[in-house]
């Protein structure tokens, strides 16, 4: 056998292996707080544009008599605003938000090393994760975000509180009080 073929094939699996290796998983998680990644991305104008339509339409149907259309609008708009609610006063996931937000997900993962994202409030996915493989994400996340100084303020008073516990929050969002 030709000595060249013959140092291929012995090497190739090794060479398969750093490759591989290059590629694991580096068992780092990202956790990020979920109420400050909500409530950056709410506030962003594209979100705000589209509640703003959706408002405006809702208008336009009910001034042309349309209260089907209306009403059908109006309970997108109140299921919304109680979703975003319990998003960012409580511990309700968000995964609309970071599929909103997927290109910037995937630069995070890149930028921080990490293998996947996880809400900090997650318990059952962060079961068997050691403190020493979360890295917290959260100022990754945001850190593209339209806000003013003002609503990065609420951002981080938002941050610096516990959330309601998610049952109170719902309970308190099915009577009207959150």
């Amino acid at each position: 056998m030709n000595p060249r073929k013959l140092l291929t094939l012995l090497l190739a699996p090794a060479l398969a292996l750093v490759a591989h290796a290059s590629n694991a998983p580096t068992g780092k998680v990202g956790v990020y707080d979920s109420r400050v990644v909500a409530y950056a991305h709410f506030l962003q104008p594209a979100q705000q544009a589209a509640i703003k339509s959706m408002i405006t339409e809702g208008r336009a149907a009910k001034a042309a008599g349309d209260t089907a259309r209306f009403t059908e609008l109006e309970k997108k708009v109140v299921a919304g605003q109680r979703k975003m609610h319990l998003q960012v006063f409580s511990t309700a996931p968000i995964p609309e938000t970071l599929a909103a937000m997927q290109d910037r997900v995937a630069e995070v993962q890149r930028e921080a090393g990490v293998d996947r994202l996880v809400s900090k409030w997650d318990e059952e996915a962060l079961r068997g994760v050691a403190a020493a493989d979360r890295v917290d994400v959260t100022d990754l996340l945001v850190r593209g975000c339209e806000l003013n100084e003002k609503q990065r303020q609420t951002m981080k008073e938002i941050a610096a509180k516990e959330p309601l516990p998610l049952a109170k929050a719902r309970e308190m969002g099915a009577s009207g009080k959150l």
